[in-house]
């Protein structure tokens, strides 16, 4: 494996040494603002993909989970309950008490909350993913790396955009208006709204629809002002509502006794043929956004203040026993979020000798959850005492508040013509309140006596009535330094050393607290931060023709945030763990002649966890700690060894006033695991997934007419999975405990899925 890795390199680093043998005709520079400045990537000496807004355009990408299987070392999945990012196989359990482990920005705004992950992708200038920790400029929480998108600014000179698109085998619909231009001779606006339905892929018997279904609305406004030569001022409002109705998964693998109990009447289908059964399931999604932005010139120096807001409100029905059988069928949970923050920051012109950027920055945000886990009249059928507890549920809410505020500076010192020394620094400090309640209620329907519920609540779902509730205040310095080489023109070579931190706070999840009476496994409620330490050396190589990047990275992680199941219903967090990450990282771009521009990228990841004794065991396997297995010097899921995206663009005039264009794009990644426990009986086996797009237009850029193909060779990719629960406690029931035997989960991608798209500019 590393042999083959080292050949890669060698040959992309051979492709571009001969690119300058090639004739005058240039490759398009890419402009990112990762440091909080304009700047092309070759300046930016970190590990950065940057995917342009037209890219997202053509190739109709709706979102960063669509987006994420196209960028190396880069995974995001849209799960049962939850949505969560990853770098480098680092990522955030299903808790919405955890902190984002990639921090994520949006025009300067931080999206720390796992649900606006899920924020749909319309009208932007370009995506720019950053690996590895980034805590200067983007917050102690980048301790993964962090996202910034850049949403399209107001234009000097008119211009208006018309899309509409359709996918028949999925019945996708959208449609899109984009105006922009001048209001008076220092005013400019732009407005964009789209719309976008889809029915699904797969059928759920049960309630007779496709799923998931996918309803959306966006609606962005935006005004720039010249409020003077020296000041600029844009505002920016944002509503979108994005809802989903059932999942994109199925039950499989069933192993043991689990097929002879769940049999006859009551029988899960478990065959992957895009086909299940379940209860209602839908997840309401309102997201409001105000932006201000103001940057004013202090003679070449810039100060920049950035003033944000967020709220969201999500409402959901969860089916979350995953089968057809009423066992935890009308779950209800809701979440409510409402964030403000204040950045103030001043930059130097960034072509002296000593280039800085310094600023301070404040967010204070409050969360509110809820949900209510009922059992339903399946479990009648285990008799009593369990048959008890049919029609009784857990009631539980959740609030959480935050302060943060931080300084920072990152300063460039050019010590020679050729070497420049980067330091920077972050101080944050962050105080939170965190309160927790837990209580057993019955449905008029259940007559058991309430002392004899809350026991049997404990000892069969390991869920004890409480309520707890607690302070905490943590502060973290996390440094950075960095040199940076020009050997020549065209190759810079880069080396860092950096330090990050993401925070404690308090557990969403738990069912239970030490000392809750019939409990079997304590629950928890604090947790601490984690941190990490990361080292990378780099390579950024550019001529007219050609264009390579390269990193080597290992980071330490300690004390990181683990979600272990208890093996019935709940979840504990604990800092249970520590891992050592390390890999390589290419990227590059080459102009074969003109019109046509190959481009590739590839990344390898070693993931292991150095301490990790407590880890729930999977299926089958012999505990090695208590009740626990030890996972030290195993790999993490969602952490597959290689990844690779490459495709080729072209473009070429046809004469009488027609252009067309095209693009084909493969995705490859290596086996990986989708459950936490490491599972290897559902585990993804590793696929290559090919795209196209084919378009003609006009000369002048008025109309276009396309074809996207996606996941053309209709791979069905398991994204992630988990078992089934209350499989196994219900088979050990049923069975007088003669039985063992479980079933699985897994959401999967989209399969096979080709639109038809209209772009008309005006």
């Amino acid at each position: 494996m590393i042999q083959s890795k080292r050949k890669t390199l060698i040959g992309a680093v051979s492709l571009a040494v001969l690119a300058p043998l090639a004739s005058a005709q240039m490759l398009e520079e890419v402009v990112v603002t990762a440091q909080k400045r304009e700047q092309t990537l070759k300046d930016v000496p970190i590990s950065i993909s940057a995917v342009s807004g037209k890219t997202i355009e053509n190739r109709s990408i709706d979102d960063l989970a669509s987006l994420s299987s196209s960028i190396p070392n880069f995974f995001i999945s849209e799960n049962q309950i939850d949505s969560t990012l990853s770098i480098r196989g680092v990522t955030t359990g299903n808790n919405k008490g955890f902190e984002q482990s990639v921090a994520m920005y949006f025009d300067g705004i931080s999206y720390g909350r796992s649900q606006l992950i899920r924020t749909p992708l319309f009208d932007l200038e370009r995506v720019e993913v950053l690996r590895g920790p980034q805590p200067t400029l983007f917050g102690k929480n980048a301790i993964a790396g962090a996202i910034n998108i850049t949403s399209a600014k107001p234009t000097e000179e008119f211009e208006g955009k018309f899309s509409a698109s359709y996918e028949s085998e999925h019945e996708e619909s959208q449609a899109s208006l984009v105006l922009s231009g001048p209001l008076s001779d220092t005013l400019r606006g732009r407005l964009s709204a789209s719309w976008r339905e889809m029915d699904g892929w797969i059928l759920n018997e049960q309630l007779k629809r496709m799923e998931p279904q996918r309803d959306e609305t966006y609606l962005r406004a935006q005004l720039e002002w010249d409020a003077s030569d020296a000041l600029q001022i844009n505002v920016k409002a944002e509503s979108a509502q994005f809802d989903s109705y059932g999942y994109a998964m199925e039950a499989l693998a069933p192993q043991d006794g689990y097929s002879l109990v769940f049999a006859g009447p009551i029988a899960v289908e478990t065959d992957e043929d895009w086909v299940r059964a379940s209860g209602d399931v839908e997840s309401i999604n309102e997201m409001t956004n105000l932006v201000v932005t103001a940057n004013y010139d202090m003679n070449g120096y810039t100060l920049t203040s950035v003033t944000g807001y967020v709220e969201y409100e999500t409402d959901e029905i969860l089916d979350i026993d995953y089968v057809g059988l009423e066992i935890l069928d009308r779950t209800n949970q809701t979440e409510d979020y409402s964030q403000w923050s204040q950045e103030l920051r001043i930059a130097s012109p960034g072509d002296e000798k000593i280039n800085f950027i310094a600023g301070v920055f404040f967010q204070s945000g409050d969360v509110d959850v809820t949900d209510e886990v009922y059992l339903g009249s399946f479990l009648s059928l285990a008799g009593p005492p369990v048959s008890l507890m049919v029609d009784s549920y857990w009631d539980r809410t959740f609030a959480q508040s935050s302060d943060l505020y931080s300084v920072f500076f990152q300063t460039d010192f050019q010590l020679t013509d050729q070497l420049e020394l980067t330091v920077g620094a972050r101080y944050s400090n962050e105080d939170k309140d965190g309160y927790r309640k837990v209580t057993i209620e019955q449905l008029p329907t259940n007559a058991a006596p309430p002392a004899l519920l809350a026991q049997l609540w404990g000892a069969v779902l390991n869920t004890g009535a409480h309520e707890v509730s607690g302070k905490r205040s943590e502060s973290s310095f996390d440094p950075m330094i960095r040199l940076s080489y020009d050997f020549n023109d065209n190759i810079t070579g880069h080396v860092s050393y950096t330090q990050g931190s993401k925070a404690g706070g308090f557990d969403i999840r738990g069912n239970s607290v030490p000392g809750t009476p019939f409990v079997a496994v304590p629950g928890t409620f604090e947790f601490e931060n984690e941190e990490a330490e990361n080292i990378e050396l780099g390579l950024k190589m550019r001529w007219d023709r050609a264009e390579l990047n390269a990193t080597y990275y290992t980071t330490e992680y300690t004390d990181l945030q683990t979600n272990i199941f208890d093996g019935t219903l709940s979840f504990l967090v604990q800092n249970a763990s520590s891992a050592d990450v390390e890999g390589f990282e290419i990227d590059g771009r080459y102009l074969i002649a003109e019109g046509l521009e190959f481009y590739a990228s590839a990344a390898s990841l070693d993931y292991k966890f150095t301490d990790f004794k407590d880890s729930q065991c999977a299926y089958g396997e012999a505990p090695t700690n208590g009740a626990y297995c030890d996972r030290s010097g195993e790999t993490a899921p969602y952490a597959p060894e290689t990844t690779t995206n490459f495709g080729l663009d072209y473009e070429r005039d046809l004469g009488n006033g027609l252009v067309f264009d095209a693009n084909l794009n493969v995705d490859t990644s290596s086996e990986y695991f989708i459950t936490s426990n490491l599972d290897k009986n559902i585990d993804e086996g590793g696929y290559t997934k090919y795209g196209a797009q084919f378009g003609i237009g006009s000369e002048d850029g008025k109309w276009r007419v396309s074809i996207i193909g996606d996941n053309l060779g209709d791979e069905r990719i398991r994204v992630i999975g988990g078992t089934i629960p209350l499989a196994r406690t219900f088979v050990r029931l049923a069975s007088g405990g003669a039985l063992d035997g479980i079933a699985y989960d897994a959401i999967y991608a989209r399969p096979r899925n080709v639109t038809v798209k209209f772009d008309y500019n005006f």
